[in-house]
């Protein structure tokens, strides 16, 4: 039943969505219905929001941007990875071209070129390429394109600045010996879809509502750049915004176009500038309002001589048009050598001291480096937030406090402490409490996720009991490692609230908590999870009242805790089967399954049972048999296997032959189910016996398990 109205609910939305999408494409009856059925046949257990797209990231915790395999800007974050999407890109199925994108949506370049018997022109994502890291330290996306029947070689460079809001693309175009070509020119294609705004509880203009609302491209001829910009007021905060992107290329372009999206409008393909580029006839205009794309070229002149050349592409996304304007004229005065030592640098002095697994497997290591990367990439300086992910397919750029406790650990023990400090106190800021109080958030808890502005996120679930009990055990872990006395006197009104609210929150008839959401279901249960994570919070609330001297509430707390420990054992313990139940009623039926995950969970953080506990072992053996299918080929899909392999490094710490067991599954998941630039989605999928990740790559709750489980597996020995 209760998968049944998930479905439900997850068909009304995405029915709601192609509606409002559809009702954008002027005139155009044909992409509508194919649309249509692609969005309402999408995987709603895979990847319920079509497939994720992304394959490497750059950025500078502002401008934040998502590559796909073939070097096509799929994502473009600004002013931080939590929002807005400025770029019009929206895939459906993974089984379609492009992942079901339109062929005209993303950023990308292309080429034409003169030869003596005639002209041509291609993609770049056309041809055949691979895409990879600069290296393992580095957040330089380098993609390598091969035309081998024309005989050209191509080196696309992408980063952000490590200070100013600006991407530079550098090409580095080769023609070898036998190429017949004479002369060639770059086009560099856009279809940005400048966002200003963002719905507070339904996240969806990032991914779905791209042809809503109009922008502003004109050309500067002066600065050989176009000024695209759409101004208005965000509807989440009513203040206003603004957007200013500033684009061309490093010397001053050859031809323009300021067009139209042939897709969303009643304007001719002549009018896009997509098509246009194809014939390489941009046709000079300057202006243009809408639903806009445009096109910019380059002459290649070093081919008149030589046999390489280079050129580099720029956009800047700032407040105001001159801020945009400034920032291409100090990045143009660098050049693509110093801005690449820059950036280099700059990234190899953060994390010169960055913890690494002591294993000689360059894939583990790479994919944990490249965690602590994706992790900082993610933090929003300016409020403290870390948001799960910069995908808009699904919409994971919000900050949940279950994910962000052990996203949390995880920079602790990459040591940034300082980082944890502040991500705790922007959830100080965001509990529902006296004065602050949440539309439909108990004071003391916590909304789902929040945008990094703490505008609440997502929709339906308005809190859940588990993000509680993560976030008092968080909150109180960074004293727990740190001894920082002050940091938690600043804290704890906020535990107080909390852990008071979990002993209001019983139900007198049985004693455990009462019905909430819990951990994205989408109805309220009273189970195992809930009434876990609520004597998880209180375990480390009455932690903090020790640390802090109030007995009242120690006592107070220690006796919900004690409760619910005895309440659980009653109630979801199976001793016929020795494990734990999710609901009371499965107990005695050993043909169902157990709780799944809460096996690892039960043994960390909670620690529900001693050490000496026998079933403590047995618990790890359960969580150990429900995850190592994954690693012998046995499922079809799975999700956070590294969840349940951290709990085990810890508990098989004094097992030489079981750390064996971990650490042979940690290199399946740095080899298997990741990009090959070593980035984890939530998911991962078995297609046509190939394992694809999938939903939200990077995903950093994925990310930070498998960094923090690493660690425990294999210590820290190198770096």
């Amino acid at each position: 039943m209760k998968n049944k109205i998930i479905k439900a609910k997850n068909f009304g939305i995405i029915l709601f969505l192609v509606l409002l999408f559809c009702s954008c494409n002027h005139g155009r009856p044909c992409v509508d219905l194919k649309l249509t059925y692609d969005l309402l046949t999408l995987d709603l257990i895979g990847e319920p929001y079509g497939a994720t797209d992304i394959n490497a990231v750059s950025g500078n915790q502002g401008l934040s941007i998502a590559f796909n395999q073939a070097g096509t800007i799929t994502v473009f974050k600004w002013p931080n990875p939590s929002y807005y999407d400025q770029v019009k890109y929206m895939t459906t199925r993974r089984e379609k071209e492009r992942l079901g994108a339109l062929a005209n949506e993303g950023v990308f370049t292309g080429i034409y070129y003169e030869t003596d018997s005639g002209n041509g022109f291609f993609w770049l994502r056309d041809l055949e390429h691979h895409q990879s890291y600069n290296g393992p330290r580095s957040v330089v996306v380098k993609t390598h394109y091969s035309n081998p029947a024309v005989g050209l070689w191509i080196d696309q460079f992408d980063f952000v600045s490590p200070n100013a809001d600006v991407l530079r693309r550098h090409y580095l175009v080769v023609r070898t010996a036998k190429s017949q070509v004479k002369r060639a020119r770059l086009i560099a294609y856009s279809n940005f879809a400048p966002k200003v705004s963002k719905i507070s509880r339904m996240p969806i203009t990032d991914w779905c509502m791209d042809p809503v609302g109009n922008s502003t491209i004109r050309w500067d001829d002066d600065k050989g750049l176009f000024i695209q910009s759409r101004q208005g007021k965000d509807f989440s905060t009513k203040k206003k915004s603004a957007v200013f992107l500033a684009f061309g290329f490093e010397g001053k372009g050859q031809h323009h176009q300021a067009g139209y999206d042939h897709f969303c409008t009643a304007k001719g393909e002549d009018k896009d500038a997509f098509f246009a580029a194809q014939k390489g006839k941009l046709d000079g205009s300057d202006f243009a309002h809408g639903k806009v794309n445009s096109g910019i070229s380059y002459e290649l002149l070093k081919f008149w001589g030589a046999d390489d050349a280079e050129a580099d592409f720029l956009i800047a996304a700032a407040k105001s048009e001159k801020q945009a304007i400034d920032l291409i004229e100090t990045e143009r005065q660098k050049g693509f050598a110093d801005s690449l030592a820059e950036e280099e640098a700059h990234w190899q002095k953060i994390l010169k001291d960055v913890p690494l697994p002591a294993t000689d497997n360059p894939a583990i290591k790479n994919v944990a480096l490249r965690s602590v990367i994706s992790l900082l990439l993610n933090f929003c300086p300016e409020t403290g937030a870390l948001v799960d992910s910069i995908a808009t397919q699904p919409p994971y750029g919000e900050d949940w406090p279950r994910d962000g406790a052990y996203l949390n650990a995880a920079l602790m023990a990459a040591g940034f402490n300082d980082l944890v400090k502040k991500h705790n106190l922007f959830y100080v800021q965001m509990q529902s409490r006296p004065g602050h109080r949440l539309p439909m958030v108990p004071e003391g808890n916590w909304a789902t996720n929040y945008f990094a502005d703490g505008v609440p996120g997502f929709p339906i679930l308005w809190w859940e009991i588990d993000e509680t009990g993560f976030a008092l055990w968080n909150l109180f872990s960074y004293f727990e490692q740190t001894k920082d006395t002050k940091y938690l006197e600043q804290v704890y009104p906020t535990i107080k609230l909390a852990a008071d609210f979990l002993v209001k929150f019983r139900d007198p008839g049985t004693g455990l908590t009462r019905k909430a959401y819990e951990s994205d279901e989408y109805v309220k249960l009273k189970s195992f999870r809930g009434a876990l994570s609520a004597f998880t919070g209180l375990k480390f609330a009455v932690k903090a009242a020790e640390a802090m001297g109030d007995n009242s509430s120690k006592l107070k707390w220690q006796a919900r805790e004690d409760e619910l420990e005895k309440v659980i054992t009653q109630k979801f313990y199976d001793p016929s089967c020795r494990r734990f139940v999710r609901f009371e009623e499965n107990r005695g039926d050993c043909a169902k399954p157990g709780v799944g995950w809460e096996h690892a969970q039960v043994l960390w953080p909670t620690g529900f049972f001693a050490s000496s506990d026998p079933r403590a072992e047995e618990f790890a053996e359960k969580s150990w048999n429900e995850i190592s299918p994954s690693f012998s080929g046995k499922r079809d899909r799975g999700l956070y296997e590294p969840y349940s392999l951290l709990s085990l490094a810890k508990i098989w710490k004094a097992d030489p032959a079981k750390t064996e067991l971990v650490r042979s599954a940690l290199l399946w998941e740095a080899t298997v189910p990741v990009t090959d630039t070593g980035h984890f989605g939530e998911v991962w999928i078995k297609i046509n016996g190939k394992v694809i990740t999938g939903q939200a790559q990077p995903q950093l709750w994925h990310h930070a398990l498998f960094y923090l489980a690493s660690l425990e597996a294999f210590g820290t020995g190198q770096k």
